[in-house]
């Protein structure tokens, strides 16, 4: 009778082993936080004597099954805990780990030990020709906007390579070499050239050393939360002296440990681990604005990456500008209820209108400046000027 009883239980369970899973996928019977990242899936097959004789269908269906079975988050959760406790590896590929589990972004380690050139030229040379004409493109823009009173300036944003070097794993993958990176050629060229610019990398690097809080969060790839509260109230007031017009402060208040947000831990979301690498606890402070008579909100356009969003993240944006359109990239539109593109917009309109324009780019975007938006907002607006059109080397810019 024991036996019996024994039997039963163990072919219970392992009815409930084998046929949970399936339960799991075609009834969602719990709750499972999905993995993070992009993940394209495969279509099911469809069984036919063609595809079968070839073994194509099976071929297909195997990976199918492989990306749809039930529990299927957490079995790559606990396998990727796995791996990272006991190896300390991960198969993402855009994530690498560093000393002390720092978390940095692919391309910018590149771009510290070896440079991005390859990805954007065939040769230095070749690299510093497109930085010129993308200069002399953002020059001559400058000065058009300035005749509509809308001033423009790049906000040049560091990778978490040039503020913690420290934590870097040791290179075994990249040539050190010699060649030029985008932000030591630009920070440079922007003070020669009179571009209006802020250089928050060079402004880090002097403070890293006096502030109790991180610049770059360990588990995330953007500037932190905190740094961008603090960082704020300087870049507002950089708008301020370029444009000459008064726009509301912000007060930071104390400093203190929450639950860690988004984006602190982006790099650390993209492991799908089953367990958090710290305490999942990150610095941030409230933030208040304030403003007297005279003071009145600035319409800005943001054309930038993805550091852009801590600003929209921490602050309060709508009590400090009228309206802040962020052209992610010079492509998908956000904070603008009217558009969704770029290509909906009426380019000269929307730029004679703004009072400020930002071009806000990390250190390993600074390749491409333009991301098209110089050209086409150069081109555009001088359609409009005879004087512009005129110039020699009008064309040559825009090739």
């Amino acid at each position: 009778m024991k036996d019996k009883v024994l039997y039963t239980f163990l072919f219970t369970l392992l009815m409930i082993f084998l046929f949970l899973p399936i339960m799991q996928k075609e009834c969602s019977v719990f709750k499972i936080k999905p993995l993070e990242g992009v993940t394209i899936k495969s279509d099911k097959p469809d069984l036919n004597l063609s595809n079968f004789a070839s073994a194509k269908y099976q071929s297909a269906l195997e990976k199918y099954i492989s990306e749809n079975f039930g529990f299927r988050e957490v079995v790559i959760r606990l396998y990727n805990q796995y791996i990272w406790t006991l190896f300390n590896k991960t198969y993402c590929d855009n994530v690498i780990i560093g000393k002390d589990k720092w978390l940095f972004n692919e391309k910018s380690v590149k771009d510290h030990y070896e440079s991005l050139t390859d990805e954007y030229a065939k040769s230095e040379e070749e690299l510093i020709k497109k930085f010129d004409k993308d200069l002399e493109r953002l020059k001559k823009l400058q000065g058009l906007l300035k005749e509509h009173n809308t001033d423009i300036f790049v906000l040049m944003l560091p990778s978490k390579d040039l503020i913690y070097p420290e934590y870097l794993p040791k290179n075994t993958k990249y040539q050190e070499n010699n060649n030029v990176r985008a932000y030591d050629y630009y920070s440079k060229a922007f003070a020669e050239n009179g571009i209006n610019f802020m250089d928050v990398t060079k402004y880090f690097k002097e403070i890293k050393d006096s502030v109790d809080y991180p610049l770059f969060p360990q588990a995330g790839m953007h500037w932190s939360n905190i740094a961008c509260a603090h960082t704020s109230d300087t870049i507002i007031r950089y708008m301020e002296n370029l444009s000459g017009k008064n726009f509301p402060n912000i007060e930071v208040g104390t400093t203190y440990l929450a639950e860690t947000r988004k984006p602190d831990n982006d790099m650390e979301k993209l492991l799908n681990l089953a367990f958090p690498i710290n305490n999942n606890k990150n610095h941030y402070a409230d933030i208040n604005v304030t403003s007297d008579t005279s003071s009145q909100k600035a319409k800005m356009i943001v054309m930038g990456d993805s550091f852009f969003w801590n600003m929209a993240y921490t602050l309060p944006m709508n009590d400090i500008f009228e309206y802040y359109h962020y052209w992610y990239y010079f492509n998908t539109i956000y904070y603008d209820s009217e558009h969704d593109n770029v290509s909906e917009i009426d380019l000269v309109d929307e730029l004679k209108d703004a009072d400020i324009v930002m071009i806000s780019l990390s250190a390993t975007q600074l390749y491409d400046i333009n991301h098209g938006f110089i050209s086409q907002a150069f081109v555009n607006l001088s359609l409009d000027n005879p004087e512009v059109i005129d110039e020699g080397n009008f064309y040559k810019l825009n090739l």
